[in-house]
């Protein structure tokens, strides 16, 4: 403790006059120990300090590279400046994108047919019945008759018809213009035959 007062030079040297300059304060034992673990403990908080910092800077190196050099500032400014015109750019970029998604969504529906009464829808299910008895295709003429219905009736019908079940076709060497409707390949439908 002794060595510690004389190199701040609190404490005179026996054969030294006191100074204007230098003054004796007495300070009690216990006082310059306190004063000496809270430098000691604040000597150690800064090297904690200093080692965390070291590893907050490994890890942002890590996870987002080492810090760009002087020369490449001026590149990652352009290179921002040009990511912000992107990203301002985005949202008319996503209506449009939206636009062609609506207008698809509505060409898909046009071509979907429109749900039947519960009549048409009846006569649809027995239709489909007289053409798996008949081996999955039948002449117009022969189901208008089946289903006991007149021409007008039956172009109706035809028009609701789901055409992704159903397909319309001209009967090769018959009569000029002779219609024949056909089941498309069922799943899970099995085909009776009589």
């Amino acid at each position: 403790m002794k060595e510690v007062a004389q190199a701040i030079k609190v404490f005179p040297k026996p054969n030294e006059q006191p100074s204007g300059e230098t003054a004796a304060v007495l300070v009690p034992l216990e006082t310059l120990e306190a004063i000496l673990k809270g430098i000691q403990s604040l000597n150690q908080e800064v090297r904690d300090l200093k080692a965390r910092l070291k590893g907050l800077e490994d890890q942002e190196e890590i996870y987002h590279g080492p810090a760009p050099q002087p020369e490449e500032i001026p590149l990652l400014r352009e290179y921002w400046e040009k990511r912000r015109e992107v990203l301002n750019d985005l949202p008319s970029r996503v209506w449009g994108i939206e636009e062609d998604l609506t207008s698809l969504e509505k060409a898909v529906r046009k071509d979907e047919p429109k749900t039947p009464g519960r009549k048409t829808a009846a006569r649809i299910e027995k239709l489909k019945d007289i053409l798996k008895r008949n081996g999955g295709s039948r002449a117009f003429t022969q189901l208008q008759d089946d289903l006991g219905l007149g021409p007008s009736q039956f172009s109706q019908l035809v028009s609701k018809l789901d055409m992704r079940v159903f397909e319309i076709s001209l009967r090769p060497g018959a009569k000029r213009g002779e219609k024949v409707l056909k089941l498309k390949a069922r799943i899970r439908e099995p085909l009776m035959i009589q």
